[in-house]
C-alpha cells in the first residue's frame, strides 16, 4: 500500500482492548503532534457539546457502561449516524497535518499518512476492557464482540468497506498480545522513523 506522507500525520486503528490510544498518545507525546480520540468526539457530539478539537477524551469505561452502549447502539438504524459526523471533522484534521489518529475508520477515508494496525486476540482484548473500565471479564467480553461486530455491519453500511477483512490499507501490522507498552510503542516507532514517516 503506497502511502503519501509528508504531513506528519499517523493513522492507527484496532479493536476495543489493542492499546490503539495508548499508542496514540506516547507518539504524540514523543513527536510533538497533535493527539485526536475520535471516541471522545463522538461522545461530545452525542452529548451535543462543542467538540474541542485541543483536548479530545479517550475511552476510559464510558462505552461499556449502559449509557455508552445504549448509545452506541443507537446509531446502527440512523440514516446517518454520528460517526459520519465525526468522520468528516478528522479527514479535515488529518489534511491539517501534524497529528496522531486512532480511529476504527479513518484508514479507510483517506490517503494521507501511513495507517498502523494493531491485532490482539478477543479475548486478550477483554481482559485488558475490564481491567481498564473496572468490569467483570464476561460483561468485557459481550461487550467488546458486540461493539466488533455492530460497527463492521455499520461501516459496510455507510461506506462500503468491512473492517474485518479489507486489511490492505494498512502499512503495518502488529500483534500486540504478548508485548508490553514500552515494546510497543518502541517497535511502531522505530517502523516509523525507518521509513522517514517521522523524526524526533
Amino acid at each position: 500500500m503506497r502511502c503519501n506522507a509528508g504531513k506528519n500525520v499517523v493513522i492507527i486503528f484496532g479493536f476495543s482492548g489493542s492499546g490503539k490510544s495508548t499508542l496514540a498518545n506516547l507518539i504524540g507525546e514523543r513527536y510533538g503532534l497533535r493527539i485526536i480520540h475520535p471516541s471522545g468526539i463522538l461522545r461530545d457530539l452525542y452529548e451535543q457539546k462543542e467538540v474541542d478539537m485541543e483536548n479530545t477524551r479517550y475511552n476510559t469505561g464510558f462505552w461499556e457502561s449502559e449509557e455508552g452502549v445504549r448509545l452506541f447502539r443507537s446509531r446502527l438504524d440512523e440514516k446517518e449516524p454520528l460517526d459520519v459526523v465525526s468522520d468528516r471533522i478528522l479527514v479535515q484534521e488529518v489534511r491539517k497535518g501534524n497529528v496522531v489518529i486512532d480511529s476504527w475508520s479513518l484508514p479507510w477515508l483517506t490517503d494521507i499518512g501511513p495507517k498502523i494496525y494493531l491485532q490482539s486476540d478477543l479475548e486478550i482484548r477483554a481482559q485488558r476492557v475490564a481491567k481498564r473500565s473496572e468490569i467483570s471479564y464476561e460483561r468485557a467480553l459481550d461487550v467488546v464482540t458486540m461493539k466488533d461486530e455492530e460497527t463492521r455491519i455499520l461501516f459496510k453500511r455507510l461506506y462500503g468497506f468491512d473492517i474485518k477483512k479489507d486489511y490492505e490499507v494498512f502499512h503495518y501490522t502488529l500483534n500486540t498480545n504478548n508485548l508490553k507498552k514500552n515494546e510497543v510503542i518502541d517497535t511502531i516507532c522505530d517502523y516509523l522513523e525507518k521509513c522517514n514517516y517521522l523524526k524526533k
